[in-house]
C-alpha cells in the first residue's frame, strides 16, 4: 500500500512539473513572438536567425560577435565566404537587425592539398555588437546558411607604463 501510495505521487508530482514546464515554455514563446512582432518576416529565400541573450550584471563588460557561414565540403586551404553583413533600422521603433547576403562564393589560400575534402563551417565577415539582454539580435541570411555568435568579456582594467 505505501508503494502504490508513493508512486501515486511520484506521478503526480510528474504531471504537475510537465504541466508548469509545458505551459513556461508556451509562455516564453509567446514573450519572443511578441517581442519579435515589430521585425519584418523573412524575404522569400531568406531565414530569420534570432539570438536571446542571457542577462548579466554588468553587460557593459561584453560584447557578442555574429558569425554568419555555411557548413560546406572543403580542401585543407583557409576558406572564407563571400557576403556582407549589414546593419539595418527598424524605422519607428529604434530597434537595429542584421542582412547578411552571400551567393555561397567563397574565397581561400592556395595551397597544394594532399588530404581529402571536410565538411567544415565556413564564415563570413563578422560583427561586433554590444550585449544587451533587453532585445533579442535578429540577422537575415539566406536559406541553407547559419548564424552562429561568440560571447565576448572584458578583462578587468589594466594601467599602462609610461615610457
Amino acid at each position: 500500500m505505501k508503494n502504490l501510495t508513493r508512486t501515486l505521487l511520484t506521478l503526480l508530482s510528474a504531471v504537475v512539473l510537465l504541466s508548469l514546464t509545458t505551459s513556461m515554455n508556451a509562455q516564453d514563446k509567446k514573450d519572443i513572438e511578441k517581442v519579435l512582432a515589430p521585425f519584418p518576416k523573412a524575404e522569400e529565400g531568406m531565414v530569420r536567425h534570432v539570438i536571446e541573450l542571457k542577462k548579466k550584471s554588468d553587460e557593459s563588460l561584453y560584447k557578442v560577435e555574429i558569425i554568419p557561414g555555411k557548413e560546406m565540403s572543403v580542401d585543407c586551404n583557409i576558406h572564407r565566404l563571400m557576403g556582407t553583413l549589414t546593419e539595418k533600422d527598424l524605422e519607428g521603433w529604434g530597434y537595429t537587425y542584421y542582412e547578411f547576403k552571400s551567393n555561397g562564393q567563397t574565397t581561400s589560400t592556395m595551397m597544394a592539398c594532399n588530404k581529402p575534402n571536410e565538411d567544415k563551417f565556413v564564415s563570413g565577415e563578422t560583427l561586433i555588437v554590444r550585449y544587451n539582454s533587453k532585445l533579442p539580435i535578429v540577422i537575415y541570411a539566406p536559406k541553407g546558411f547559419e548564424v552562429k555568435y561568440r560571447i565576448w568579456k572584458a578583462d578587468k582594467e589594466k594601467n599602462s607604463v609610461e615610457k
